[in-house]
């Protein structure tokens, strides 16, 4: 158990010292620090928040949802086309790969087996449907 958990703590500083994650780590911490960045956050924190309390209303009013929506989808919009925000969640969509491929390893390595990105599927080892099977081994 000892061994497990300090290689554990390797994986874990492996992660923390990638490229990959550094690069998101600067690139979130650059995002707090920008004005437009922030205001741009807080404007679709807001509007989200609108249109949740609007849907918890009873009595809701259509035509009022849907303008809190299309303003929602606007300043979701507007996040969106800020240069620092876009590169921060391209990074952390590359870091989430990372994190992806890190646990395919350990799952094939510990189980035999992946998944199917599509449909969670195992793609190799025993699904339990004798259908999608060659024959056991």
């Amino acid at each position: 158990m000892k061994e497990v958990m300090m290689c554990a703590q390797k994986l874990a500083e492996a992660i923390l010292n990638s490229d990959v994650y550094q690069h998101m780590h600067t690139l979130e911490e650059q995002v707090t620090q920008d004005e437009d960045a922030t205001k741009a956050i807080a404007a679709y924190m807001e509007k989200r928040t609108a249109v949740e309390q609007a849907m918890r209303k009873p009595d809701i009013d259509p035509s009022q949802l849907a303008e809190a929506a299309q303003e929602l989808e606007d300043v979701q919009q507007a996040m969106t086309d800020c240069p620092i925000i876009r590169d921060m969640r391209e990074a952390q969509k590359k870091y989430q790969d990372m994190m992806d491929n890190v646990n395919r390893i350990l799952r094939l390595v510990v189980t035999g087996e992946t998944e199917d990105d599509k449909g969670g599927q195992p793609t190799s080892g025993c699904t339990g449907n004798c259908a999608s099977c060659g024959g056991c081994h």
